[in-house]
């Protein structure tokens, strides 16, 4: 969780007393931007009176007067109600001012005014706004990422941030780089008129080939209420390979070659030697077996 930011508010009051000296300024207030429902709250109103005397500072929530420290009075501070609104007497003095378990009703805007005595009676005030948050008891969910992806393929996924007021402003990254706007669709959720709120973003986008780093996509969910909340869930996705089958070899058949001896001739008489019978049976057979035997 980030650290509150506080807003501090500069004003510089020229008004001139009789004497024509320029005595009340750098009037400005430090107060949170946004304070945890039931947490304890410091404000804090610091001005240069110079060689003046501090007349009173009062406190406002709106336009109503709730708090007012006057030294001059006994007892110097005097606290005017507003419900759900309670000041700490112990923690509040001529610059502090301390609320005690901060209610949805401090939401709003805050005024200090600071008043110089005689013979002045400079008076400045200044303004700023503090927000109460009801803030998420758990950070963001990241739903419906898949293990692989391969260019060309649609990824789509959810961020959703639940219970929280107001609701958690959601923001995508790819490769920590924020994600085109005309990719992510958002909407909120809410119970009733007061009550906590839900926030879910959509991101869908055609993968390509330069979204893969060394293999992988990574994609991060931030959720974030004003500066008092901050949180971020990432997950990654691999590459998918494109498996290639490699190509058949050729069919190898053996051949198996038989020797075929001519039969001898009688060169005596000049005329073929007769074949015997069973020979000539032999070759018949050999004859028709052997294309049966090549296939």
């Amino acid at each position: 969780m980030m650290c509150n930011l506080v807003f501090i508010v500069h004003v510089i009051v020229f008004v001139l007393t009789p004497q024509g000296s320029l005595c009340l300024r750098n009037v400005h207030v430090a107060v949170p931007e946004a304070v945890e429902r039931g947490s304890k709250v410091e404000m804090k109103c610091l001005y240069d009176l110079e060689n003046e005397v501090l007349y009173s500072v009062k406190w406002y929530r709106g336009d109503r007067e709730f708090c007012r420290y006057s030294p001059r009075d006994v007892p110097p501070l005097k606290i005017f109600r507003i419900p759900g609104i309670e000041v700490d007497k112990e923690g509040t003095d001529a610059e502090r001012l301390t609320i005690e378990a901060a209610t949805q009703t401090a939401s709003g805007r805050y005024t200090c005014e600071v008043s110089a005595d005689a013979p002045s009676f400079q008076t400045a005030q200044v303004h700023t706004h503090m927000y109460v948050v009801v803030l998420p008891v758990e950070g963001p969910g990241l739903h419906g990422l898949k293990r692989r992806y391969r260019p060309g393929n649609t990824l789509k996924v959810e961020c959703v941030s639940y219970n929280s007021l107001p609701a958690a402003n959601l923001s995508f990254f790819i490769n920590s780089e924020p994600a085109l706007s005309q990719h992510v669709m958002h909407r909120v959720d809410g119970d009733t008129e007061g009550g906590t709120m839900s926030a879910y973003s959509t991101m869908q986008f055609t993968v390509q080939k330069h979204h893969f780093i060394r293999g992988k996509i990574k994609i991060r969910c931030t959720a974030n209420i004003y500066s008092i909340y901050l949180k971020s869930l990432e997950k990654s996705a691999e590459e998918e390979r494109i498996r290639t089958t490699p190509a058949p070899l050729p069919e190898v058949h053996e051949a198996v070659v038989y020797s075929i001896h001519r039969l001898p001739e009688n060169s005596v008489n000049g005329t073929q030697s007769r074949v015997s019978p069973a020979r000539l049976y032999v070759i018949v057979l050999v004859t028709l077996l052997l294309p049966t035997v090549l296939r």
